[in-house]
């Protein structure tokens, strides 16, 4: 096969992943490195599976992965610039909490006219309580696509959600030509495998540096 990551490589990216799942944050507030450590959880989750769907060729799955450690990137770089900003993503847990269940109720509804739905009533309400004494009651959803502008990382964004959200979706192409990545479009699953990486390996660097500069 023309396009492969050399095993060498493999190897280094490896045992790099394996050093962030077992690093242990210090040296910063109990909240910021509580956020730390759920981000570097989700690092180290997603390079596992970009490693295990690479080895499979599941693009598709591995595009996924790519995708979701660029958003950990962008979160990372992000919370990471002030105190106001981690603060705002651990309230955004409210808000995507409400928007998720808001959707739900409405998909029962539409699927069952006149259903009654008092637990998860009940979940909103809560949801809403905790978003006024935050104060991100009428707020949307942090939108990654303009943290990624905020970090300088306008064109990586771009450019990867372009080529991921095309093997995500069905097109007529991946419809058609469905897990057919032989001759030059081999070429994708190692072009995912190693921005997928690199993003992971961008967001422990940030971490490590953040920490290292923490007064």
């Amino acid at each position: 096969m023309p396009y492969q990551v050399k095993e060498a490589s493999l190897r280094v990216t490896d045992q790099a992943f394996e050093d962030i799942r077992n690093y242990n944050p210090s040296g910063a507030d109990d909240f910021t490195l509580g956020l730390i450590c759920v981000m570097l959880d989700a690092v180290s989750r997603e390079y596992e599976r970009l490693r295990s769907t690479y080895e499979k060729r599941t693009v598709a799955d591995e595009a996924w992965a790519c995708r979701n450690l660029l958003e950990l990137c962008v979160f990372v770089k992000w919370m990471l610039q002030s105190d106001a900003n981690a603060k705002r993503l651990a309230a955004d847990v409210a808000i995507d909490g409400t928007e998720l269940f808001e959707s739900m109720k409405k998909w029962m509804e539409y699927q069952t006219p006149g259903i009654k739905l008092p637990e998860m009533d009940e979940t909103l309400r809560l949801a809403n309580e905790r978003r006024t004494s935050e104060g991100t009651l009428g707020e949307r959803h942090l939108e990654v696509s303009v943290l990624a502008d905020t970090v300088g990382m306008t064109e990586d964004y771009k450019h990867s959600m372009k080529l991921c959200s095309k093997l995500l979706h069905q097109t007529a192409w991946s419809i058609i030509h469905r897990d057919q990545y032989d001759g030059e479009y081999a070429a994708f699953p190692v072009m995912l495998f190693e921005s997928g990486s690199r993003y992971g390996l961008d967001a422990f660097n940030t971490i490590t540096e953040y920490l290292r500069n923490v007064p």
